[in-house]
This record gives structure tokens, sequence and C-alpha cells, in this order.
């Protein structure tokens, strides 16, 4: 299957936030991976394709919290035992340009150290 994405994703874990759709409360994973344009993560909470919600991210290290609005892409549920469990992939659909700066320069020296 042929790569689509324009943008490389580094495996990274970012912390982020978002409010349950339901009850508002503020909802907390860490991404299992990242791109300028986009992450993937794990949750509890059922989100929908289309749906978009804040987020608040969390670079490691770094005490500025970035904030950002993403879109879901998809949704495959990762866990059958128990409590459902969901992983997430959403691009964003707005971030402010000094966070995304910010993000890039982040994920490339991630990249630098993996070279």
């Amino acid at each position: 299957m042929q790569e689509r994405r324009q943008h490389i994703r580094m495996e990274t874990p970012v912390l982020v936030q978002f409010p349950h759709p339901e009850t508002m409360k503020t909802e907390r994973s860490f991404t299992q991976d990242v791109s300028a344009t986009g992450i993937r993560f794990p949750t509890a909470v059922r989100l929908r394709v289309g749906q978009e919600m804040p987020l608040a991210l969390q670079l490691p290290f770094l005490d500025a919290t970035m904030h950002a609005t993403a879109r879901v892409l998809w949704v495959r549920e990762i866990s059958r035992h128990g409590a459902p469990q969901y992983e997430i992939g959403a691009q964003f659909r707005w971030i402010e340009d000094p966070d995304r700066q910010q993000l890039v320069v982040h994920l490339s020296g991630l990249l630098r150290r993996r070279v």
C-alpha cells in the first residue's frame, strides 16, 4: 500500500487533553505518533469521524501548552476485553503558527536523533 501522508509522523509522547463530547470533562491521553498536521492517540472515549474538537497539547520537557482544533479522521476499536478502548487519528484544522513551528522543530529534532 502506498503511503499518502505528506508529513513524517514521529513516535513521541505528547500529552493530549480534550473535552469529553458528552460530559465536557477533560480527557487525557498521550500520542502514539505526531506530525505537523495530525496525531494518533488512544482513548476510552468513542469519538465520531468528522467530529471537531479543541485540543491542548504539551510537548515533552516544555511548560508551554499548545492549543489546536482537530477533526477526527478515523476511529479503531483496539480493545474488546473489559472497557472499550479506541485509537483515534485526527488532523489539525487550526493551530497557531508559533505553536506549529515549535511542533515542527521538536519533530525535526527527533528525526535528526534517529538518523
